[in-house]
């Protein structure tokens, strides 16, 4: 035995012993990865690391959270680099959760896997595939499904890495407050359709499946979320019904009127309610005029809605201050006004009016966004405003320099006048260190616009900000470039740097190539000379104010009619803040129209769109919602180069390259030729030493 052992030890001793002990080690290391391991994010920001944000939510998750990933294999580029990005990220955020937390991925070759898809609803898509010299169409599903306790969550068509994270980040915490929500409740959800008969009989097209087709949504969203939903169908018949559900929950009154067969005008409703407690959600049902029949249109993105609506109505989201009363854009026009941006920060907060001539913000309100305003503040909605402030709210001021009044002599092409606003709100700013320019920023780095046989227009007042002109220190801006600016005007912070207790963020900055237009405002190009180069210089477009705030007022505005002290007033001299009692946020943009469809895309993708989103984040304390957002996008962004600079990598690419080949070429024959010199040399000289 002694020498059995001998020999094994001299053996594993012994140089014959190293190739199996090495691979031994290699099989060993990589069970202890499995389990132990680490990655380097060398990206500068970061975009292959977990957010701390996602950390904290799959630490803390309260029930099991399931991924199910169905996405293809060996798909072409550069779908495959989601599915790799998808797998990594998972990795990550299963290595930072509790064990609650599970994913999978499914083998979509397999029929079986491919009908799971199809039961939760994954389309089959359909993706170009280059192969050698043709162009094909491939079929392919690129989706997941979250489920979290008795709740399902469907992510499809995940064609990009851009905001990943923030998309399953922001869907697993809604999940996880809806559950939670959810499990609280003492009764039921209400979800009613009101939808009065006689619309049918009237030849509404579409009507006779409406019951239907709802009861079938109703009935997958109440398995979803844990059958705490019922359900219930009216037939409001009663004109005073009708009205009143019209005022009270905004569901559709469809007007008729008289026949010729004798039949009485009236009005019926149609629409969805979803009610719990005293708070309400209505789901329209949309109702389209074609080919001259009035049809009922929108019931296959019926799931969706009704997903939204309940989310909404039971998530506990942040509600954000939105000033109204002053010409502010309104958050329900899509087409020119704020609906837009409402729409796309809907999944994570939520806006409720706030009248500051009341003379106070509600307790509950931690931001306040005065977007656009068109008339004067008075004093005690200013104060309101400056106490508010120094109480440590946050707000996103976003204020027009001009109004634009379209031309009123109706003519094709006719100019429209600009109109200074005056809000009143110059003199809080000033006190703050801050003002805003009477002015248009325009920039020869700016958004140019194709015209039909003129070509590229450049449009001066629509400033095109770059990454140099992005603050890349600071998570709003970060990793954000080419931002449109449309109309702004410039914001001066140079009282507000010099004041102790504040911290002055320039957030965009226009580039040195600007100059301002503060006289005869027009917005034709032709008619915008430019100025001299040293006349130029770069102007702030949104700057940020952190710290404690001097207040504007010495004391309370008076509150009677008269100017005398009112006993009801809720102002008093004990209520005062000269000067914070907590860090205030004021960030301020010489622009609403970057808040319009005029810039803003609708699924928020745009830079534009990110910036304010960013913004909002941050103000309201989500600084890591914000660089989840904008992970990834700076990796793809080149450095904008002059044609004379492309005009030169072009010729070195078409005639240095091969220059340089031929010279390296000759180079080398040369190299060649002296070492054959240098070696017949040398032997020549060992033959005439030897005679």
């Amino acid at each position: 035995m002694k020498n059995r052992i001998h020999s094994l030890w001299a053996w594993i001793a012994g140089p014959k012993s190293d190739f199996v002990l090495f691979v031994v080690l290699i099989v060993l290391v990589n069970l202890v990865s499995t389990n132990a391991f680490f990655r380097l994010d060398l990206t500068r920001s970061q975009s292959y690391s977990l957010s701390g944000a996602s950390r904290e939510l799959v630490q803390t998750l309260e029930e099991p959270m399931t991924v199910q990933v169905f996405f293809s294999d060996k798909l072409p580029a550069p779908y495959n680099g989601v599915e790799r990005y998808l797998r990594d990220l998972l990795q990550e955020f299963s290595t930072a959760a509790n064990r609650n937390f599970t994913y999978e991925f499914f083998d979509m070759e397999k029929p079986e896997n491919r009908e799971i898809a199809d039961s939760y609803g994954i389309a089959m898509v359909q993706i170009r595939e280059v192969k050698d010299t043709e162009v094909g169409y491939k079929n392919a599903w690129m989706g997941l499904v979250l489920t979290y306790s008795d709740r399902i969550e469907v992510l499809d068509n995940l064609t990009t890495t851009d905001g990943l994270e923030y998309r399953l980040t922001t869907s697993m915490g809604k999940m996880a407050a809806l559950t939670n929500s959810l499990a609280g409740l003492d009764s039921k959800i209400r979800m009613t359709l009101y939808a009065t008969e006689k619309l049918g009989a009237l030849g509404l097209s579409g009507f006779n499946q409406v019951e239907r087709t709802v009861h079938d949504a109703y009935s997958r969203l109440n398995r979803r979320n844990m059958d705490m939903i019922e359900w219930q169908r009216v037939n409001p018949e009663e004109a005073s019904l009708v009205d009143e559900l019209a005022a009270r929950y905004g569901v559709m009154k469809i007007n008729w009127s008289a026949g010729n067969d004798g039949e009485e005008a009236g009005a019926g409703s149609l629409g969805i309610v979803l009610e719990y407690g005293d708070r309400f959600r209505t789901v329209p049902l949309d109702v389209a005029r074609v080919f001259g029949s009035y049809v009922i249109t929108g019931l296959d993105r019926l799931d969706d809605r009704l997903a939204e609506a309940l989310r909404s109505l039971m998530d506990n989201a942040v509600t954000i201050g939105y000033a109204t009363g002053h010409g502010e854009l309104s958050l329900e026009d899509v087409r020119s006004g704020a609906g837009r941006l409402n729409q796309l920060v809907a999944d994570t907060y939520t806006f409720e009016a706030v009248d500051l001539s009341t003379g106070q913000v509600p307790p509950h309100v931690s931001m306040l966004m005065i977007n656009g305003p068109k008339n004067t503040f008075d004093e005690k909605a200013r104060y309101a405003l400056d106490q508010f402030l120094l109480r440590g709210g946050s707000v996103f001021l976003l204020v027009d320099s001009f109004m634009e009044i379209p031309d009123q002599g109706g003519q094709y092409g006719g100019m429209p006048q600009f109109v200074p606003v005056s809000t009143g709100l110059d003199s809080l700013l000033e006190r703050y260190g801050v003002s805003v320019g009477k002015n248009y920023v325009l920039d020869k780095k700016c958004y140019e616009a194709q015209q039909r046989g003129v070509g590229k227009v450049p449009l001066y007042y629509v400033p095109l900000v770059d990454r140099s002109g992005m603050n890349q220190n600071h998570p709003v801006s970060r990793d954000l470039a080419f931002v449109l600016f449309l109309q702004a005007a410039s914001v001066d912070s140079v009282a507000a740097s010099g004041e102790d207790g504040k911290t002055v963020i320039p957030l965009a900055t226009s580039s040195p190539q600007s100059w301002l237009m503060a006289d005869r405002i027009t917005l034709d190009t032709r008619a915008m000379p430019l100025p001299e180069e040293d006349a130029m210089k770069a102007q702030q477009l949104a700057v940020l104010v952190e710290g404690r705030f001097d207040s504007a007022f010495a004391s309370p505005p008076p509150s009677g009619t008269n100017g005398d002290a009112d006993e009801d007033s809720p102002f008093s001299p004990d209520t005062h803040l000269a000067r914070s009692v907590q860090p205030g946020k004021l960030l301020v943009v010489g622009t609403s129209a970057i808040t319009t469809p005029m810039v803003m895309d609708e699924e928020g993708k745009q830079p534009v769109s990110i910036f304010v989103r960013n913004a909002i984040d941050y103000l309201n304390g989500r600084g890591e919602f914000a660089e989840m957002r904008t992970k990834g996008l700076s990796l793809e962004i080149l450095d904008e180069t002059t044609p004379s600079v492309r005009s030169a990598v072009r010729a070195v690419n078409l005639y240095g390259v091969p220059l340089l080949a031929v010279l390296a070429g000759l180079g080398a024959w040369r190299l060649r030729v002296r070492r054959r010199e240098k070696i017949r040399e040398h032997y020549q000289g060992e033959k005439g030493g030897a005679a």
